[in-house]
């Protein structure tokens, strides 16, 4: 918030004559600085020039009314202060009685109303931050902090002032995105694999035998590294040189029939400069695209979960668990780590750090501080003076932060799918961002990152809710699209009308770009559960509905079981709806080697297996019922082996006969309480016969999370409390993954997996046939090995088409600003200056991370404001642009015409309150950091934040 004086007078009375040009005053007010400690004018006046702070006189006014920051401040504790803010019905109030006195002065009468409602927001967030408070507390805090906040908000944009000026921010001229939109590289480094890059290499034996392809102009070559060829050491320089000849040996004729090398891709050796240790390195062109793949893979396990320590000061994290030895006893080989980042906590952090590590003796401090101020003053004056370079920097990048300041969000792995070249896929949920991905949802949004084989994150995305998401289902179709659904209380699109929880289906392709978004719009809740798709890339999506989804759709009461049927373009074209009056749901579907649908469903809570014609979704040729899955029992998966004719239903139970009716064997006994079950049939023409069931349990719970089928070997993932027969128990819950015989239903291996001090909860698992192989043992990943994306705002950013914003030249019309299909920053770019009729600038630069757009205002011309789009639709929030005011440069350096003198901007520094929602601190009391002051300007004043996580 920025408070303007005028040329004609005093805010408080006028201590002499002012002849200088409106003064802007610089608070931030966004941040809730401590500034506003009962002397928030003082300090901002600190900032003018001293011409301009004789013409302010803050110690009385002529009309003897004495500002409220300089009255006496009642000596009352923080209990008192507290008791008086609970009982506000309003954080402004103009009729207050000690607003009287300045009634006839609307800009003194704004002044004071803020000062106080400000005053009253701070005692709220001192209060939430002490250690006596209670979290049972903190949620009637943040519900009264927030409704103030937008009570001030609302009140600066519509207050109708004289001589007084209000503004959200700092006095700049001009702002920036912080998201960047990436950039394509040409290069990819392998992972480490040995300290010595003459040594021969572990694993390798001189016989492995793979593919180099490189594509250019749409012509593929495929080249064959055959290691059996190679003469001397096998090691990492000599093998990058083998490679490399046989890249060059590649040749063909130009037009003066002249032979060159076709290919300008080569293999190079990198050293890690932290570790000492060696791997290979693709460098590449960006005419040409590299695919790898292996003569002979080992087929592989991909479990996904989410770990919880169990100390509340660290978020909840994923993990990408690879199994390997399949065929005999299964082994964890490898796990990648990942999490989203809570970049206000972050910024929390690091502003906390700075105020800490500032405990130096205060006479330093002192002279650290002129010769700060000295530098920062000569700087300053050539940036008024002159017009800054491009910036081609990172610094105002969200991403560009201090790793030791680092502070995970919660992020909970739901659902994993591999794709035909190796790629490996991941949804989940999480509260927090991935790089350029802002989350802007008020609980969770869901997120899709794809690993390469090795590991290395290939891509994120964001479904880009306001409100709360989640996501149930994921698969990989014919073309290595990824399908996931889920459910979601936020719009997806503008064309989501009906206010309600509504089943979502996004399709994206490898190269990460959005091929489209599904909402079903309906007035009652529905949810999906389960996604296949066929050989024509139909998607088929089960879950449930609690009302009709069309006219015709019927309804049968309770919660009906729902199946859609939507184009490979995203078009529904067919839907069933069934049901009794009591609950069901389809769990999981598959699709038979007919193109028909099974599906498993919990109806009235049995578990059932019903066959459904893909082409008339209303036609169910077969079913069997299980029996009652229990209480708290329920179906997670479904899988298919139409090799074989198999289909497989597993999940958790409390009922040790499930045996559909006694036609079942079983296999295996309970332990009671839950316990983990596979159940077994047969898929014969149209008809299903169920065979057995087998149980996995241990004396504590155990739960199978996911299921899948590989050449008659049935794979499961879960979690359990308890120990397995020959294992280890190492957490709280443990994970463990099992082969179970497709044919008899026994358990043939299990291996159980965990982390000490913490809880891991296993969410899905698929199998891969191409798995570890002679590219893994060179660090190099299955399939293509670098992609060059879309780099639009829509595909780079958590931004959607159709979001917007509003700017405002000069104090004219609001201009909508919307976001439309392919965007770039260069298209924003054009669409501001049109509407800013030549009275801005708008550059687009190229950094580090790719392009980033800003806006200034004209040295001389007129104020540029920026609004917000409506909730859950705002472009400025998901392209990192903050609403405001930006002014002429000229005006926030107090040029005179003569350009003799220039004031300097206070800065306020401050950080943000964080959502109720948001991960715990690390103090001893688990104080949440989302209702405490973070940092304050008055250094007396701490609370606690995260450590990185």
């Amino acid at each position: 918030m920025a408070f303007f004086g005028t040329s004609s007078g005093g805010l408080f009375g006028l201590g002499g004559q002012q002849t200088s040009s409106y003064q802007i005053v610089g608070v931030d007010y966004s941040l809730i600085s401590a500034s506003f400690d009962a002397k928030l004018t003082q300090r901002s006046i600190a900032s003018l020039s001293a011409q301009d702070r004789a013409a302010y006189n803050f110690g009385s006014t002529t009309d003897g009314v004495t500002p409220p920051w300089q009255q006496v401040e009642e000596t009352k504790t923080l209990n008192q202060q507290i008791r008086e803010v609970r009982e506000l019905t309003k954080f402004i109030d103009l009729k207050a009685a000690d607003l009287k006195s300045v009634s006839d002065n609307a800009d003194k009468q704004a002044t004071f109303a803020l000062f106080k409602a400000l005053s009253n927001l701070r005692i709220l967030a001192e209060y939430a931050s002490s250690d006596s408070t209670s979290s049972s507390s903190l949620s009637r805090l943040n519900d009264q902090f927030q409704s103030g906040l937008s009570e001030v908000r609302d009140y600066l944009s519509t207050a109708d002032l004289e001589k007084l000026e209000l503004f959200l921010g700092d006095k700049q001229y001009k702002t920036e995105t912080s998201t960047r939109l990436g950039k394509n590289g040409t290069s990819y480094d392998a992972s480490l694999v040995t300290d010595d890059p003459n040594a021969a290499l572990n694993g390798i034996t001189g016989n492995e035998v793979f593919t180099v392809s490189i594509t250019k102009s749409g012509a593929t070559d495929d080249i064959t590294i055959d290691l059996s060829e190679m003469s001397g050491t096998l090691s990492l320089n000599n093998i990058k040189d083998f490679v490399n000849s046989k890249i060059e040996a590649v040749t063909a004729l130009d037009d003066e029939g002249e032979e060159y090398i076709k290919n300008q891709t080569r293999f190079d050796v990198r050293r890690d400069g932290s570790t000492g240790r060696y791997s290979l390195q693709i460098d590449g062109t960006i005419t040409e695209e590299v695919k790898l793949s292996a003569a002979t893979s080992a087929p592989t396990l991909y479990v996904a979960s989410a770990v919880k320590q169990l100390d509340d000061d660290y978020a909840i994290t994923s993990r990408i668990s690879e199994f390997n030895g399949l065929d005999g006893t299964i082994t964890l080989d490898d796990t990648t780590s990942f999490a989203a980042i809570d970049y206000e906590a972050t910024a929390i952090k690091g502003l906390v750090k700075e105020e800490e590590d500032d405990d130096v003796d205060p006479k330093i401090k002192e002279m650290r501080d002129k010769m700060l101020a000295d530098a920062l003053a000569s700087v300053t004056k050539d940036d008024e003076d002159t017009d800054e370079a491009e910036d081609t920097d990172n610094a105002s990048s969200l991403t560009n932060i201090d790793s030791a300041n680092k502070v995970n969000a919660d992020t909970s792995a739901k659902r994993v799918a591999v794709d035909s070249e190796g790629g490996i896929y991941v949804v989940g949920t999480s509260s927090g961002s991935f790089g350029h991905q802002l989350n802007t949802a008020s609980g969770e949004d869901v997120f899709l990152t794809k690993f390469d084989s090795e590991g290395n994150v290939v891509f994120s995305r964001l479904l880009g809710t306001s409100g709360t998401s989640n996501v149930s289902g994921i698969t990989v179709d014919a073309d290595d699209n990824v399908i996931l659904v889920g459910q979601t209380d936020s719009a997806l699109s503008s064309g989501d009308v009906v206010n309600s929880t509504d089943l979502f289906v996004q399709k994206i392709s490898k190269r990460g770009d959005e091929v489209f978004r599904y909402q079903l719009d309906t007035f009652g809740e529905t949810g999906a559960s389960g996604v296949a798709v066929n050989s024509a890339g139909e998607i088929f999506v089960g879950g449930y509905t609690k009302s009709g989804i069309s006219a015709t759709s019927g309804f049968s009461g309770g919660q009906d079981a729902l199946i859609l049927k939507l184009s490979a373009s995203g078009q529904l074209t067919d839907s069933t709806v069934f049901g009794t009056s009591d609950n069901e749901a389809i769990k999981g579907l598959a699709v038979d080697a007919s193109g028909n649908l099974v599906v498993a469903s919990e109806e009235n809570g049995s578990a059932v297996v019903r066959r459904i014609d893909g082409s008339d979704l209303s036609n169910q040729t077969a079913s069997v019922n299980f029996g009652s899955l229990g209480s708290g029992g329920a179906i997670q998966g479904i899988t298919i082996d139409n090799d074989n004719g198999k289909v497989y239903i597993a999940g958790t139970t409390t009922n040790g006969s499930l045996n559909a009716g006694g036609s079942a064997s079983t296999v295996g006994t309970t332990a009671g309480g839950y316990d983990g079950f596979v159940s077994g049939l047969t898929l014969s023409g149209s008809s299903l016969s169920a065979d057995f069931t087998s149980y996995l349990a241990t004396s504590d719970t155990d739960r199978i999370a996911d299921v899948t089928v590989s050449d008659g070997k049935v794979y499961v993932a879960g979690s359990t409390g308890g120990t397995f027969s020959g294992e280890q128990s190492r957490g709280s819950t443990d994970g463990f993954v099992a082969r179970i015989d497709g044919s008899a239903g026994t358990v043939e291996d299990i291996e159980q997996f965990g982390e000490g001090l913490a809880g891991t909860n296993v969410g899905g698992v698929a199998f891969t046939s191409k798995g570890d192989s002679v590219l893994s043992k060179l660090g190099l990943p299955q399939g293509s090995v670098q992609i060059d994306e879309t780099r639009d705002i829509q595909t780079q950013t958590s931004a959607k088409v159709d979001d917007f914003f509003y700017i405002s030249v000069g104090g004219g019309v609001k201009k909508r600003i919307e976001l439309d299909e392919g965007d770039t920053f260069k298209d924003l770019a054009r669409k501001l200056r049109i509407a800013g009729f030549g009275k801005l600038d708008v550059e687009v630069s190229s950094t580090a991370e790719g392009e980033k757009l800003k806006i200034s205002a004209l040295d001389d011309g007129v104020p540029i404001e920026f609004f917000s789009g409506k909730e859950g639709r705002d472009l400025l929030q998901r392209i990192g642009l903050e609403p405001g005011r930006i002014l002429p440069k000229n005006e926030v350096f107090d040029i005179k015409t003569d350009a003799t003198r220039t004031s300097r901007l206070r800065k306020t520094w401050a950080a943000c309150l964080r959502s109720v929602s948001t991960a715990r601190s690390t103090s001893t009391t688990n104080r949440p950091p989302n209702m405490c002051l973070a940092f304050l300007i008055a250094r007396s004043r701490r609370c606690s934040v995260p450590t990185a996580r």
